[in-house]
């Protein structure tokens, strides 16, 4: 279902599929049924500071069949459903305070937008929609791009397993060293303060919109080890070997992309919304900066020989739109005449 969904036609991908996709509504009735009634309900993530997680894998597969099933029952019930699922998964994102939990909303969100962004570039495109369809893209609040609690959720359960991560890792078969160093006493409370500090300083770039210079890694970990020092600083990761805790840079990207992606979706139904004519650098500046690429603070950049417009991404480079690194959506039909190859209304380099 994934490659259907975020394919540059999901609408169209569901209905030259519509025979499975029927197929396999019929075999999960009840789990879609029991998907509609969720949507309804008030949700609590009741993960916060376990190593437990849902069955994500089985939810996304149903969301994304609910979305396209709703479709091939017609624009006007699979727009019901659009709109239904996204703000479901944004009452996710924002109240979610496992790391999980979060990235599940994610991968639902961006779902959605897939969709949403691929009926506005379509030809087809009804406008009767656009209003509908506008809402739910709106950019997220503060609420849905916190990494807060998810973040604090990683510290609590990292605190509560330590000791069953520890008999792991010297029940393994380890060189003498890694023995010796797992047999003394370990820092695992400058470990827990170490990570604490380090969320503490990236949360308050990541509120201050500072995406391009959010706190390294390697200055509060010191893994991986780059000297001698680093091994006597972090021996629990350096020697002995526990996994690390998430890195915030890398899981609050995911969430700022996903911002970007809402933004870029908006843009297009802003064009939707003006003449097919005039200089489109000019008409998506004139957008407004809500709408602006989240990395830069800059208008989004266009490349007109691929017909798509993009955000850097959360490596803050321009990769020419590829949508292995930059974030990308296709330019409506009718509106990719009247610009250069690429273009943005001003530099595209990150702040």
């Amino acid at each position: 279902m994934r490659g259907w969904v975020r394919s540059s036609d999901p609408v169209g991908a569901f209905k030259s599929h519509q025979q499975t996709i029927k197929e396999w509504g019929n075999q999960h009735e009840s789990a879609l049924n029991r998907y509609s009634q969720w949507q309804k309900l008030p949700f609590e993530d009741w993960g916060y500071g376990q190593m437990v997680s849902p069955p994500c894998t089985a939810m996304v597969f149903v969301h994304q069949l609910h979305v396209a099933d709703g479709f091939l029952q017609g624009t006007d019930l699979g727009i019901d459903r659009l709109e239904t699922d996204m703000e479901a998964w944004r009452i996710v994102l924002s109240q979610a305070k496992t790391l999980t939990v979060k990235m599940l909303a994610l991968q639902a969100i961006n779902d959605d937008i897939a969709v949403a962004s691929g009926l506005l570039a379509g030809s087809n495109f009804d406008g009767k929609y656009l209003g509908r369809v506008t809402k739910v893209l709106r950019p997220l609040d503060q609420g849905e791009l916190s990494m807060r609690w998810p973040m604090q959720s990683e510290l609590v359960a990292a605190a509560k397993t330590y000791e069953t991560q520890l008999k792991t890792a010297r029940a393994e078969e380890l060189p003498v060293y890694t023995m010796v160093a797992s047999a003394l006493p370990l820092p695992m409370q400058r470990r827990l303060n170490d990570y604490a500090e380090y969320y503490d300083a990236s949360y308050k770039a990541a509120g201050e919109g500072r995406y391009g210079s959010l706190p390294k890694w390697k200055d509060y970990i010191r893994f991986p080890a780059s000297g001698v020092m680093d091994h006597l600083t972090n021996p629990i990761e350096n020697i002995v070997g526990l996994e690390p805790l998430a890195p915030w840079d890398l899981y609050n990207g995911f969430v700022v992309d996903t911002d970007a992606h809402l933004r870029l979706a908006s843009v297009q139904a802003w064009l939707r919304r003006g003449p097919a004519d005039g200089d489109l650098a000019t008409r998506i500046a004139r957008a407004g900066q809500s709408l602006y690429d989240p990395y830069t603070g800059l208008p989004m950049l266009l490349n007109m020989k691929k017909g798509v417009l993009y955000s850097v991404g959360h490596d803050g480079k321009d990769q020419d739109a590829d949508p292995q690194s930059d974030v990308v959506v296709e330019i409506p039909i009718g509106h990719t005449s009247a610009a250069p190859v690429k273009s943005s209304a001003s530099s595209s380099k990150p702040r």
